[in-house]
């Protein structure tokens, strides 16, 4: 590519990533750049992660997919877990650009929990209870909270805090409209309280 021209986060290229043996991806194929701009605007480097059109292991929060977009040809996914640092210069020809925010907002989460730096720890009202799939889906169809897993790689299973089967560890947001109902409730026992005292 043009060597006074700079790359910009998002962007797909061409590169080349040799021969390698295992699972270490191999060859030309098309990568996105995953480097923040600035670092991108001043200097010759930048951090760039391969995309396969063998799309599995969808549970993996390194693995985005996004389709057959943005100039690819195959439906593709995006491998945070198969990063390279590399000169701007040996990028090869221009694919597309990603321009989704959903997709680039997945692709930070992915980052953070694929480096370590996701905080798995639960906030405010959120709870934490292993679950097993049967106990799961009382939570799920309730509609009163989010489900998430707390920890996607975790293997390990341990008891339901329901009953006796083995499950994951998964956090419990109450949604919003929950949190609202349930402060007006308690802005409505207030007022009764006010004024029976007064």
């Amino acid at each position: 590519m043009n060597e006074e021209k700079k790359v910009k986060y998002g962007e797909i290229y061409f590169y080349d990533f040799g021969e390698h043996e295992g699972s270490i991806q191999n060859g030309l194929r098309p990568a996105v750049v995953i480097q923040d701009n600035k670092l991108n605007d001043h200097g010759p480097t930048t951090i760039i992660a391969a995309i396969t059109s063998v799309t599995k292991k969808l549970y993996l929060p390194s693995h985005i997919l996004i389709g057959e977009q943005f100039g690819l040809t195959k439906p593709s996914m995006i491998l945070l877990e198969q990063v390279a640092c590399v000169n701007q210069k040996d990028l090869g020809n221009f694919v597309g650009a990603i321009n989704n925010e959903k997709i680039k907002r997945a692709i930070r989460c992915g980052l953070k929990k694929t480096f370590g730096l996701w905080d798995y720890a639960p906030r405010g009202d959120a709870d934490v209870r292993c679950l097993c799939p049967k106990c799961l889906q009382d939570y799920i169809h309730s509609n009163k909270y989010i489900v998430k897993r707390l920890d996607p790689f975790a293997a390990a299973k341990e008891q339901c805090d329901k009953c006796d089967s083995n499950g994951y560890d998964y956090i419990l947001i109450p949604r919003k409209v929950e949190l609202k109902d349930q402060m007006c409730k308690s802005q409505i026992r207030t007022f009764e309280m006010e004024a029976a005292n007064e």
